[in-house]
């Protein structure tokens, strides 16, 4: 009889250790905002890295040439009639 409930005490352990380190490993699920500020982090930190480097960082968006921009650029060439 002890046996029994020495075995089943210690199935039991067994099983509630498993579920807790599977719970464990699993990650934390982040919300919008600290998903902005870990971006927030990385962008800082690369254009910092990019500093040290000597290399010029990627244009922020409102210096990027929209479409339209490279389209009339590469529509002023010589072969452009008026």
């Amino acid at each position: 009889m002890t046996t029994i409930v020495l075995v089943g005490v210690a199935s039991f352990l067994v099983m509630f250790a498993i579920v807790v380190k599977v719970r464990a490993g699993k990650p934390k699920r982040l919300d919008k905002g600290e998903k902005a500020q870990i971006v927030k982090q990385l962008l800082a930190l690369s254009e910092r890295e990019g500093m040290v480097k000597g290399t010029p960082g990627q244009p922020s968006a409102s210096q990027r040439p929209t479409p339209r921009r490279r389209a009339a650029a590469a529509g002023t060439s010589s072969s452009r009639t008026v």
